[in-house]
């Protein structure tokens, strides 16, 4: 329970603090003055909340001082039950009260939370430890400042806390009753107390906060406080804008974000004088005489800003995949993640928001409505209107392809802006003219429709999940760990489909590892590869099926489902060996994009053997090779924790935006400043589970000595980028060693040189199991990712790199009759033929079918590259993304390449 409550009522208060010290440590780099920054920003963020409750305060002392003459005289004369009947009508005939006394205490009650989120959030910041400020050599631990005899230390910073705190209270208690000087006194004693020996850092927030008090205290004895107060913020907003201008060395775009924060410092007067204008000359005509109706308008926008964030939002990013965000460390299902995301969106938008809301007078609760109407209607029309192109998103939620300020992106952008302030402007006219119920039936509307969405789509987790927790029993329950066979006299067709391998690392995997080149002599590699898309869910089928699933010829193939063609695909090259008698295993198909592979695909069909071992064999792993227990992941689930509630924010806001809250993957987060627990680039379960399935596919392969075999294995090693130990690429919990070449920061590259050496030693497996030379080998990507800094990595005319769209492709033959020269060779055979990865097919199929054709189609297999390849640029959208029987592909998201995919001659944007 105090869970639930720390969540709604501490955690908004968590994220303005944590967002502050993010903030003012980006421009100042400093973390002290960091501090000072979160100090004043939640200073100056609650003052209108004090001054509220100052008002409430000063209302119950002139009220209680009215009352005291009578209340005396009545305690003085009477006791007992007459006294408590006469005090009662008393305050009944003056209409008062005793529990408004309360009201005294609000300025305490405003304090208590965010001294609260102070202590939780300040106290474990690592960005802070062993950090010195000024005279404080550990901003992280207590200040010891003083050493006295004995091995005392004395904390000078408390002490001067409450030296001020009891300087701000003698001001501001000047005039007013004992009880409350006694009340600020001894509340400064207790601070003193509490935060004696609590780390600097936080006692000087708190001691920058009394100051600021203090200084409010001050100003509100002067003649002039509103001037004074505004000429020091413009003051100091302006100095600030000029230092992020022309002295600040961060990018253009963060600079010019900071600067448009600093600046609302001017628009003050306008902000306070438009609203009560805008009251005085229309008086918002009827709503202005319905406050029950402005309070039914306020609280459904919360309840319509609620269900979008705590439960549309991350309910249906789970459900795109569910496999991803279950069994998860200590989590089984996926649900305590929402339910623990409805949790901070409730203490967001709700708790904080309508308390807030109940603290003003009824012209700014007005204010506040026709605020949160507005906002609410622009986070409809950002979720469910406008999608970003920042590729697919992993679950501790990495984009893999964020872009931002590309020509197309600032078009979006204005365009999304120009439907935000038409939205704006149309509420506001039909609020001005009176359209009350309108609003009032759209809104339910819209509440009633998420909330179905909402059961909708947690009906469909609930069952994703019971066929993954009936799977994973089943997978519990079988011990044994060999899942491929290769026979010894027949022929072995081999498939590794490496998703988002990059065809462009390999020579300089080659320069780097030169022993490598024995275990690879065989294979030709064909650089002059290029893929369908930039994503598995439209650039695997063609490897799979080859051309009549490259994605112009499923969207001309209209009266087809997609889901059915896709299924046609992952089927086709498994149902023609089964029928030529081949044993047939396929493991871990990505089908539609999932984590989870779907082999229902395969139900029909039982000589096919599939199965996901991807994850199935990572604890026989680690029990393989003792000195990885202790590799320590980032943790998945206080990622999810802390950022899906962010995540919901990304989605909610305007496009420009979105850019800065994602944050290169940090989602505005400090825990990676300072070298923290960065969640891009380090170590998770789900890498390790992909290397493991990798490393451990020598123990997985089972040897026979008849028949033939076809293999197709999915691997997602090289999809999940992250730094590894160098020399060997192996994963790590803390990389002392990345390399000093010109990838040691690519972790693209990384993983790509870590499947080649563990691809070496599944090669000198099979050749020691004699099960090489009888071996075709195709080794295939999807597509490419990233833009690593290589020669002929040339920039495409949509903006992005050819690495997105230039795949690994090595093909090694079956055995031919080799000259002693060429056993000798130790030179990788390149072939730089135009080839698409749709390609596969024929050289899966050469000299083992006879004029093959598609079992689905009856069409004939055959290449279609004679004119080129027509490649698709959008992003990777799920497959609810799409329509039923097409790719949703709009005219302007295709690119042409011919010939040679490294002269950007080559590239055109069809007509």
């Amino acid at each position: 329970m105090l869970d639930i409550l720390y969540t709604i009522i501490i955690f908004p208060l968590v994220q303005i603090i944590e967002l502050s010290y993010l903030f003012v440590y980006r421009v100042s780099h400093n973390s002290g003055i960091a501090l000072f920054g979160v100090s004043i920003a939640v200073s100056v963020l609650t003052l209108p909340l004090y001054l509220r409750a100052e008002k409430w305060q000063e209302t119950e002392r002139k009220i209680q001082k009215h009352l005291a003459p009578k209340i005396a005289k009545i305690k003085a004369v009477f006791s007992g039950d007459e006294q408590y009947m006469l005090l009662s009508t008393y305050y009944r005939q003056n209409h008062y009260h005793p529990v408004y006394a309360l009201r005294n205490t609000f300025g305490l009650f405003i304090q208590l939370p965010f001294f609260i989120a102070a202590y939780s959030y300040l106290s474990h910041l690592e960005a802070i430890q062993g950090v010195s400020f000024l005279f404080v050599n550990d901003l992280g631990a207590p200040d010891m400042l003083i050493n006295v005899r004995g091995g005392y230390n004395l904390n000078i910073l408390p002490l001067i806390m409450t030296l001020v705190n009891c300087i701000s209270s003698s001001i501001y208690t000047k005039g007013l009753a004992l009880k409350d000087k006694i009340q600020l006194y001894g509340m400064a004693l207790v601070f003193l107390m509490l935060l004696y020996n609590s780390p600097s850092g936080l006692v000087l927030y708190w001691t920058v906060n009394n100051i600021f008090s203090l200084l409010k205290n001050i100003l509100v004895k002067t003649k002039y406080t509103k001037q004074l107060v505004y000429g020091i913020l413009f003051t100091a907003a302006a100095c600030l804008d000029v230092y992020v201008l022309f002295f600040h060395s961060g990018d253009l775009p963060n600079r010019l974000l900071a600067c448009g924060i600093f600046s609302c410092v001017f628009f003050i007067p306008l902000f306070i004088k438009i609203p009560s204008a805008a009251a005085y000359k229309f008086g918002y005509k009827s709503i202005t005489k319905d406050i029950p109706y402005t309070r039914r308008c306020f609280i459904l926008s919360s309840l319509i800003i609620l269900l979008l964030a705590g439960l549309v939002i991350p309910g249906s990013l789970i459900a795109s995949s569910v496999e991803e965000f279950s069994f998860i460390e200590n989590y089984r299902s996926p649900f305590p993640f929402i339910f623990h995301t409805m949790l901070q969106a409730m203490g967001i938008s709700l708790f904080w928001s309508i308390s807030i809301y109940l603290l003003f007078s009824p012209r700014i609760q007005q204010c506040l409505s026709i605020f949160m109407i507005i906002l609410s209607l622009w986070a409809l029309i950002n979720v469910f209107l406008v999608s970003e192109n920042f590729g697919f998103l992993t679950n501790t939620l990495i984009f893999s392809d964020p872009k931002f300020f590309t020509a197309g992106n600032i078009k979006s952008y204005l365009i999304n802006m120009a439907i935000l302030a038409v939205s704006t402007i149309f509420v506001l006219y039909l609020i001005l003219m009176g359209k009350k119920m309108l609003l009032f039936s759209f809104q339910i509307i819209v509440l009633v429709s998420l909330l179905c969405f909402g059961i909708v789509t947690i009906a469909k987790i609930q069952s994703e999940y019971t066929m993954l927790q009936d799977r994973q029993d089943t997978d519990n329950a079988n011990t044994a760990i060999t899942s491929y066979s290769f026979s010894k006299t027949g022929k072995n067709v081999l498939l590794i489909m490496l998703d988002a391998a990059v065809s462009g690392y390999v020579p300089y995997i080659f320069e780097e590892k030169p022993e490598l080149v024995s275990s690879f002599k065989d294979f030709t590699w064909y650089p002059n590869c290029v893929s369908f898309a930039n994503h598995t869910l439209i650039g695997a089928p063609p490897i799979y099926g080859g051309y009549e699933y490259t994605p112009e010829e499923i969207n001309r193939r209209d009266s087809v489902p997609l889901v059915e063609k896709h299924k046609e695909a992952y089927l086709l090259l498994p149902l023609l060996f089964s029928k030529m008698d081949y044993s047939v295993t396929v493991t871990d198909p990505p089908f539609s994009n999932y984590r989870m592979s779907k082999l229902s695909i395969f139900a029909d069909y039982p000589q096919i053997h599939a199965d996901n071992i991807i994850g199935k064999y990572t604890s026989h792993w680690l029990n393989a090779y003792p000195d990885k227990q202790n590799l320590q992941s980032v943790s998945i689930s206080r990622l999810l924790q802390n950022n899906l509630i962010r995540f919901s924010v990304f989605k909610t806001a305007p496009l420009f935006l979105r850019f800065f809250i994602y944050d290169d993957g940090d989602w505005l987060g400090t825990a990676n400043l300072r070298g923290g627990n960065k969640s891009k680039n380090r170590l998770t379960k789900v890498f390790i589970d992909n290397y493991a399935h990798m490393d451990l596919l020598p123990q997985l392969t089972g040897i026979t000595h008849t028949g033939n075999t076809y293999t197709a294995i999915y691997t997602p090693l090289t999809h999940e980028p992250i730094l590894l130990q160098v020399p060997d690429y192996i994963p790590y919990s803390n990389i002392t060693n990345q390399g000093n070449g010109r990838f040691a920061d690519d972790s693209y590259y990384h993983v790509n040189m870590a499947s080649f050496l563990l691809l070496e030693k599944f090669f000198l497996f099979l050749k020691d199991e004699g099960v090489y030379d009888n071996s075709r080998i195709i080794l295939v990507a999807d597509h490419g990712r990233g833009s690593g800094n290589y020669e002929n990595n040339i920039l495409l005319p949509d903006g992005s790199y050819l690495q997105l769209y230039n795949p690994l492709l090595m093909v090694k033959d079956f055995k031919r009759e080799y000259s002693e020269d060429s056993l000798t060779d130790d030179h990788l055979k390149i072939d730089n033929s135009f080839m698409t990865n749709a390609d596969i097919v024929s050289f899966a199929l050469k000299d083992i079918a006879v004029d093959p054709v598609n079992p689905f189609t009856n069409q004939k297999l055959q290449t279609r590259k004679a004119d080129g390849a027509n490649v698709a640029t959008i992003g990777a959208l799920s497959s609810y993304r799409h329509t039923e029987y097409k790719y949703n592909i709009e005219n302007g998201n295709w690119l042409h390449v011919h010939t040679n995919i490294f002269d950007p001659a080559n590239w055109k944007r069809p007509r």
